[in-house]
């Protein structure tokens, strides 16, 4: 049986339904243990005959007969929880566990603490296999890889192209030519999408706003305005955080552009849209309900045609429909792009009928019909949907390309499946050494609210993710500098005058670490207590004297390590087989770029000579790793995430002697491209709720003609090459984009530390 790619794992495991994953996890364990765990007391009570208390019931529990050993295997987001359950109700029905096993789809942090905690609270031995140890021993037996193959691999099928019968073979060897477009649009198009951006906001907010009414007193607030758009578009989540209060200011002007007013109570801050604008509204929404309509009547009209003699059709007519307007929606999800290029260009691709034939299938098969009317309804809509594709009428064709024009928006926006996976999965081969900026922009977010800590955040999910985050023993030293530095100054400017220090002021404070503690006293956030005091605050990292007197390096490195899962990597590692007279003639040039005024010369010089390594590492370990390797299709995977351009530009002459392969990764692409990313399974339903309505159509007037017609032409261009030229291409887009460090992103992210 061949070998199953690890990576498909993390991507089955969220995806799969309760009971697939309940008889995965018997097989699993049973097959690591080489042992047999059947259903808990079989189909019945769970052996729990004579008791008082309702039947055990429990499908996702299995025991080794007179062991006192049971299996829980469980999808359920809280693990501690579930397990304490299943050990109560367990002795509840008389059984004494000696051990549970917990198999979850979960990851979970610090198992061993958590099974320590739970072994000593319940008394039995606790064993948590999670989500990780899944990935890892998924190869380790063949009755794991057939229970991969029964019962996760189905719940990814939308992932792999049809028609090829080797799960490994699809996963390595597919190229989607709708990630080489993307990409090259976002290397391409270094500018920011502002302008797009606003004109689809504008668009969402009076849709969000169309259920409104003041006469019925009908309003929405910002939040729930907020909340509706990111239901149905999960990719607007940051920019429309970032732009929604000055769209609904600019709406609400009595000069809005186009007419297009928006109501605002200011006393409540509600809105709702006023009788004029539900005119242009309703007639916007009338004409594209018509279009959606006509469509529905050219098919009725189709199937009328093409029925077969002395078949009478009106009791599936309904049925076929609506199974015809499902099947386009989710040609438009699997194979969006070549739709739009198929629409557009007119090219038959036989491909994508053969893929409408597979998705007819799926439909009718969860469509609510008698089964023996189902086989009907298949071969119908199949011929009705013939005719829309190669016999379209004009209506249709009309239709069809604002459907493709709304495609390449969801595209442009990174709402599309393919985008969101090849993401998530690129995150996980990222090898990053972080830099001195970033780990002081984390520790400055100790006393935020969990959803603004974002830095955090952001290191937390790389990881979650699979990517490795490096701390050199050069960046602790820096770390540390860096709060000894904003000790002194805090103690000789601010600390005797702290209380009378108002906070209006507290902005102007150019030390991030004291701002952050200023904020954090003068206006802590809701639910967190602020420290006591400056020394307080320091202390929360390491042993305030100790870091006052330049002592506290290995204790910050240990709580450096353990905070955000980090791998340590002392100096002698780091300078292993640097060429020392480049890395002088680094510094060199670092120290000149960066000219930094208020330090010692002796500082600059170590603070200049520490940047050189850490380039200088970057490419060492590239090199060890093989990343140079033509056969590598995730690009480099080793990066320094760092913003500090001044180093990028005196590395020029590095970079160049290195084929112009940056090393720098700045946090904005991955703010933009996997920590903001939407959640894959909400990007799925959301074209399950866009393509089916109104708003599938009237979304497709926000894209420019240009952006439209430049897509086509990269789609076109795209589908000349063979996969492998396209994979060639996506791996050199991908490290262009990874290492931009001109392109503007929506997401900003201040430097200064």
């Amino acid at each position: 049986m061949s070998v199953i790619d690890p990576r498909l794992v993390p991507r089955a495991l969220p995806e799969v339904d309760t009971r697939s994953f309940e008889l995965f996890g018997q097989t699993f364990y049973g097959a690591m243990q080489d042992r047999e765990f059947v259903p808990l007391g079989g189909m019945h009570d769970g052996g729990a005959e004579g008791f008082d208390a309702p039947p055990l019931h429990e499908p996702e529990m299995f025991e080794e007969a007179a062991t006192g050993r049971f299996l829980q295997v469980s999808k359920e987001a809280n693990p501690r929880s579930k397990v304490r359950k299943t050990v109560r109700r367990l002795r509840q029905f008389g059984r004494e566990p000696k051990t549970l096993a917990y198999v979850t789809s979960q990851l979970v942090p610090d198992i061993d603490k958590e099974e320590t905690l739970l072994s000593k609270e319940l008394g039995c031995r606790i064993d948590i296999r999670d989500a990780r140890y899944i990935e890892i021993n998924i190869n380790s037996a063949p009755a794991i890889q057939q229970a991969f193959r029964s019962y996760l691999e189905p719940s990814i099928e939308y992932l792999y192209k049809p028609g090829v019968a080797d799960i490994g073979a699809r996963a390595e060897e597919y190229t989607d030519r709708t990630l080489a477009v993307f990409l090259r649009q976002e290397v391409e198009n270094r500018r920011d999408k502002t302008g797009l951006l606003e004109s689809v906001a504008d668009s969402l907010i009076l849709w969000a706003l169309g259920d409104t009414d003041p006469d019925k007193k009908r309003f929405m607030t910002r939040t729930q305005i907020l909340d509706r758009i990111i239901e149905t578009l999960p990719a607007a989540n940051q920019f429309m955080k970032g732009v929604l209060d000055d769209r609904l200011e600019i709406m609400v002007a009595k000069d809005a552009p186009g007419g297009r007013q928006i109501r605002w109570y200011r006393r409540q801050d509600q809105f709702c849209l006023p009788y004029e604008t539900r005119q242009i509204v309703g007639a916007e929404n009338a004409a594209d309900d018509m279009l959606k309509l006509q469509v529905s009547c050219v098919m009725e009209d189709r199937l009328t045609e093409i029925k077969e003699e002395g078949d009478e059709v009106d009791d599936i007519r309904a049925v076929v429909v609506t199974t015809c307007h499902s099947t386009l929606e989710r040609v438009f999800e699997r194979q969006g792009l070549n739709m739009a290029l198929f629409i557009t260009n007119g090219t038959e691709d036989d491909e994508l009928y053969t893929d409408v034939e597979d998705i007819v299938s799926k439909v009718v098969d969860r469509t609510d019909v008698p089964a023996g009317a189902k086989g009907r309804v298949r071969l119908y809509a199949l011929k009705v949907l013939r005719g829309t594709f190669y016999r379209s009428s004009e209506v249709e064709r009309t239709y069809l390309r604002k459907l493709s024009r709304t495609y390449v928006l969801l595209l442009t926006l990174k709402n599309e499946p393919r985008i969101v996976e090849y993401f998530r999965t690129l995150a996980t081969t990222f090898r990053l050494y972080v830099g001195t900026d970033l780990l002081i922009r984390a520790l400055s977010e100790q006393y935020l609210t969990p959803d603004n800590r974002t830095t955090v955040n952001l290191l937390a999910l790389l990881v979650e993710a699979g990517s490795e985050l490096v701390l050199t023993e050069t960046t602790v030293k820096e770390v540390s500098t860096h709060l000894r530095a904003q000790i002194w100054e805090f103690e000789n400017h601010y600390g005797h005058v702290e209380s009378k220090i108002p906070l209006e002021l507290v902005e102007y404070i150019d030390r991030l670490i004291i701002r952050a503690y200023l904020y954090s006293r003068l206006a802590p956030a809701d639910g967190i207590a602020p420290p006591r005091s400056w020394s307080d605050y320091i202390s929360q990292f390491a042993t305030y004297n100790d870091v006052r007197a330049n002592r506290a390096a290995p204790e910050l490195a240990a709580y450096l390590v353990r905070k955000f899962k980090m791998t340590y990597e002392p100096n002698e590692r780091t300078s292993e087989g640097i060429d020392e007279e480049e890395l002088q003639r680094l510094t060199d040039r670092i120290l000149e770029a960066k000219q930094q005024n208020g330090y010692a010369k002796a500082e600059r010089e170590i603070l200049a000579r520490n940047d050189a390594l850490h380039t200088l590492r970057i490419f060492r370990r590239r090199l060890q790793e093989d990343e140079h390797s033509p056969a590598n299709r995730w690009g480099y995977q080793t990066w320094w995430l760092t913003q500090d351009g001044k180093v990028r530009k005196a590395g020029a002459e590095v970079v160049a002697r290195r084929a112009g392969a940056p090393f720098m990764m700045r946090p904005e692409f991955l703010l933009s491209y996997i920590s903001f990313a939407p959640d894959l399974k909400k990007v799925r339903d959301s074209f399950e709720r866009i393509f089916p309505t109104a708003l599938g159509v009237r979304l497709s007037a926000r894209l420019s003609g240009d952006v439209f017609d430049k897509t086509m032409e990269q789609a076109t261009e795209a589908v000349r090459y063979d996969e492998a030229r396209a994979g060639a291409i996506i791996t050199t887009l991908t490290n262009k984009l990874k290492g931009d460090a001109m392109k503007r992103y929506e997401i900003t992210w201040d430097p200064a530390v």
